[in-house]
């Protein structure tokens, strides 16, 4: 097929169509992802992808022609989903009902029919939300039953994690029994069917488990190939190993040196209750937010609101709900010091406008404005929120709270223990249970253990999407590239508000082409279409 004109509209126009072609036909409310339907959907995204290919971008702006990069990536991930990933054969936890397919249509690395998954909701319910449940629930048994047929390459780390997740799902059946007992008796005995329904898939999936041999990891050469044409990351398998491992390394030596220079001062004070434990999250959001204005970090809107209630990481009496008296990771870290995570969740994770933050709530265009498929944008925004941890660490603003510090430089080694497993659980070097092992003993102190929700949470998003928890620590790093290359290229006239203001403009875009736009610099695409 010969080059089209290059018609920017025509780029716009098939963006829309490719977003549409991803969701599954929906049967009676169960979304169809028989071998069939998906052979159909794969022919047409070849198509589609031919039609990208043969539209001429050589006139176009450097803007539009990131635009067409975008595009392209997005199709590849959807071409390596259909490929390798094979989600719906090879993953189980594809079916999980609250955190599996149906919340993930663009927010993690899989596709699926929006808005599908049960939650928990406030009753009594209205007579839509009735409807809509009991057609959710009358689909579970479907669902299921579509899935031991579909999962013909399943992978037995993936499902032993399907299997602890399904436990989740039935807790979550169980409480809506009680709820709809009281308000709506009419949906118990379709709760009733679902419940049954997913005991006997977790039943099923114990039984099988040993006859799914498949690997749960991709790959080196896959994994190459994703993190190139999906993620638009220019660097292979092993120089990723190179990077992590000697983050780890500078993480705990940094520590070490830390928690030398406080030996002195009193210990942390841990929080007595999550009352307690949110106050002081309010108040270092406070902190936060009056720094990054005074301190010239980033433009931030006067009007801003608050950070909504619900977004501060409230763990604390999370795990304790689950397990009395039990601190786990995050209420180990939170409770000593909320300064890190805070400031993570406010720079890099306070949505609004739906999925947007902050500084992207107004941008409406087309392509850009959207959030990524396949953890395109969380290779963006978690590099950018783990990133500045530190940076503002060094700016000054943990200056007050020197133990803070040492909290910082725990999760710089928590994040790149869990990466460091992301990496040899994809080559497959390690197990499932090797690499749980690798990242919990990879942490400082034993405040993650091998059987915690932190830890098979984190492992569960690292195992299911490849580079999800390598991108925080490459991204940062490139992040560090670009702003050194913007302070040469502006001399004088650098400042780092403008720098974020420049990289928040650019829209949620991978880092390589925010790169290219702002620099005019062009290795990395030439090694990206090499």
């Amino acid at each position: 097929m010969g080059k089209s004109s290059g018609d920017y509209a025509d780029l716009v126009s098939l963006f829309e169509e490719f977003r549409e072609s991803i969701k599954p036909a929906v049967v009676d409310g169960v979304p169809d992802f028989t071998a069939a339907a998906m052979e159909k959907q794969y022919s047409g995204l070849r198509l589609l992808q031919e039609r990208l290919a043969a539209i001429d971008i050589g006139e176009w702006s450097v803007e539009q022609q990131v635009d067409y990069h975008v595009v392209r990536a997005e199709m590849n991930g959807v071409e390596f989903d259909h490929r390798v990933l094979r989600q719906w054969a090879r993953d189980p936890g594809f079916y999980n009902l609250t955190d599996g397919i149906y919340p993930r249509l663009l927010v993690h690395h899989s596709r699926s029919l929006s808005n599908w998954g049960l939650y928990k909701p406030e009753v009594p319910l209205s007579d839509d939300a009735v409807a809509d449940f009991r057609v959710k629930l009358q689909a579970v048994p479907e669902l299921f039953a579509q899935a031991k047929t579909n999962l013909t390459e399943a992978a037995g780390d993936l499902a032993t994690i399907a299997i602890r997740v399904k436990e989740k799902d039935i807790q979550l059946l169980e409480g809506f029994a009680v709820q709809f007992a009281e308000h709506h008796p009419e949906l118990v005995p379709y709760v009733e069917q679902a419940l049954a329904a997913t005991e006997d898939f977790r039943d099923w999936l114990i039984a099988n488990r040993d006859k799914m041999t498949a690997p749960a990891g991709v790959g080196k050469e896959n994994y190459d190939w994703w993190m190139k044409n999906a993620h638009l990351i220019p660097y292979t398998w092993d120089e990723f190993h190179t990077m992590i491992e000697a983050e780890y390394n500078r993480a705990i030596s940094f520590l070490k040196l830390e928690e030398h220079k406080n030996r002195d001062l009193p210990d942390f004070v841990l929080t007595f209750s999550e009352e307690e434990n949110v106050r002081r999250q309010r108040e270092t959001a406070a902190k936060i937010m009056g720094f990054l204005r005074e301190e010239e970090i980033i433009t931030v809107p006067e009007d801003l609101p608050p950070l909504p209630p619900e977004q501060y990481p409230r763990m604390w009496g999370m795990s304790a709900y689950l397990r009395p008296n039990y601190r786990g990771y995050f209420e180990q870290t939170n409770d000593r010091e909320p300064m890190t995570n805070v400031l993570h969740v406010i720079f890099g994770h306070y949505y609004v406008g739906g999925r947007k933050i902050w500084y992207q709530e107004g941008d409406t265009r087309p392509i850009r404005g959207d959030i990524r498929l396949f953890d395109m944008h969380e290779a963006r925004s978690e590099a950018l929120a783990f990133g500045i941890e530190e940076w503002l660490m060094q700016a000054g603003l943990f200056d007050e709270r020197p133990r803070s510090r040492e909290i910082t430089y725990i999760w710089l080694a928590f994040r790149t223990a869990r990466a460091l497993s992301d990496l040899r659980m994809h080559s497959n070097e390690y197990t499932l249970a090797d690499g749980i092992k690798n990242f919990s003993e990879g942490i400082p102190y034993p405040w993650a253990d091998a059987d915690g929700d932190a830890v098979w949470w984190d492992i569960e998003e690292t195992l299911r999407a490849p580079g999800h928890s390598s991108n925080y620590i490459l991204g940062k790093n490139m992040m560090q590239q670009l702003m050194a290359e913007r302070s040469k290229q502006l001399g004088d006239n650098f400042t780092i508000r403008q720098f974020f203001d420049d990289f928040m403009g650019g829209g949620i875009i991978p880092i390589s082409l925010t790169r290219w736009e702002l620099t005019g610099f062009e290795d990395q695409m030439k090694l990206l279409l090499d």
